[in-house]
């Protein structure tokens, strides 16, 4: 082979290669890549309206940043993520790349519609976040706030369908006061499968009646089926609206009760700081942990943030991974975050080991 050939299968290998290379990079894997998501102000506006409007109640001029932090997930359904990105995520430290079925079950990512259903459960986890925010928030300035059980889903085929709704406010079953769970729950212990029973709701603001006839329970034949799963919800004569588009999940609950806190109390949480943070939270406070704790840490510090409110529950992620100059605070309630911001005894700290 004279050397002009070999030069040539030389450069023809090379290119084989490197095409072989491009294409095993743009191949896509079971991973999913969590990276820093935008952050938005609590306490400012989206999409040019405000994120929190409270009626009802005397409010108090705010100041400051209350970061609402967010995780791209790329690679979740709807989307997919290529071995070249994530080759160049496991070398980035404010990036996470995680097997994806350690975030979604397998059929998360079946059908032409898996990210609109991811989309909507987002978007469910969301609403129900900021719900148990103002309860939280309201409950915790002392305003009257009154709780009361809510059609979460109506099930398919199940005898209530048809007649009671998502989002229905149960009052009564027949003629008894429902007000929690345990009522609920001690009223149909006296219903046998097959009996009509009478339910009054509150839909759009009117109460309605509605006749359902009952049904064996698919677990339990002696007990009687409607087919609904209950939630809590409550209602106060303090309207506070909570608005934040293209934004799902749960973990915004924490931030966005401080927000309603700070704008239903004198004086300023912030006192002019740049606060991030993130946390579940249910309607008596209680902080509960998140995902993409890393990535929101650096997103908040990216955006200008010097404090960071986490959840207590997750110090073993937190610990070691904190960005520099971020001050990283551990709370287990809403109180806890109060405290913290106003500067109230020692700040609570996660554990070193």
């Amino acid at each position: 082979m004279t050397r002009r050939a070999r030069t040539v299968a030389l450069i023809l290998t090379f290119v084989v290669l490197a095409a072989t290379a491009v294409l095993a990079l743009s191949r896509p894997v079971p991973y999913v890549q969590l990276s820093p998501g935008p952050v938005y102000n609590a306490l400012g506006e989206a999409a040019g309206k405000p994120v929190i409007s409270i009626s009802g109640a005397k409010t108090f001029p705010t100041d400051g940043a209350l970061g609402i932090t967010t995780v791209f997930e790329n690679g979740a359904p709807g989307s997919r993520l290529t071995l070249g990105e994530a080759v160049k995520g496991w070398i980035d430290p404010s990036v996470d790349v995680v097997p994806r079925d350690l975030l979604f079950p397998p059929d998360a990512f079946e059908g032409d519609d898996a990210g609109d259903q991811q989309q909507r459960q987002g978007a469910a986890q969301m609403a129900e976040s900021e719900q148990n925010a103002v309860a939280a928030a309201l409950t915790y300035v002392g305003e009257p706030v009154t709780y009361e059980v809510v059609i979460d889903e109506v099930q398919p085929g199940a005898p209530a369908e048809g007649a009671l709704r998502t989002g229905d406010t149960l009052l009564e079953i027949d003629g008894v006061e429902v007000p929690d769970y345990r009522s609920v729950k001690r009223v149909m212990s006296d219903v046998a499968p097959g009996d009509e029973v009478s339910l009054l709701v509150r839909r759009d603001d009117k109460e309605i009646t509605e006749t359902v006839t009952t049904e064996a329970n698919p677990d339990d034949p002696q007990r009687a089926f409607l087919g609904v799963l209950l939630g809590l919800g409550f209602s106060s004569p303090i309207e506070v609206d909570v608005r934040l588009d293209n934004v799902g999940g749960p973990s915004a609950g924490l931030i966005f009760s401080l927000a309603i806190v700070d704008s239903l109390t004198p004086g300023q949480l912030t006192d002019g700081r740049s606060i991030a943070g993130t946390g579940t939270i249910t309607p008596n406070g209680k902080v509960g942990p998140i995902g993409g704790i890393v990535q929101k840490m650096f997103g908040a510090r990216d955006d200008g943030a010097t404090t960071f409110l986490a959840p207590r529950s997750n110090c073993a992620e937190l610990v070691g991974n904190e960005p520099d100059g971020l001050d990283v605070i551990a709370v287990r309630t809403l109180s806890d975050a109060v405290d913290a911001l106003r500067g109230d005894g020692e700040l609570p700290r996660c554990p070193s080991s």
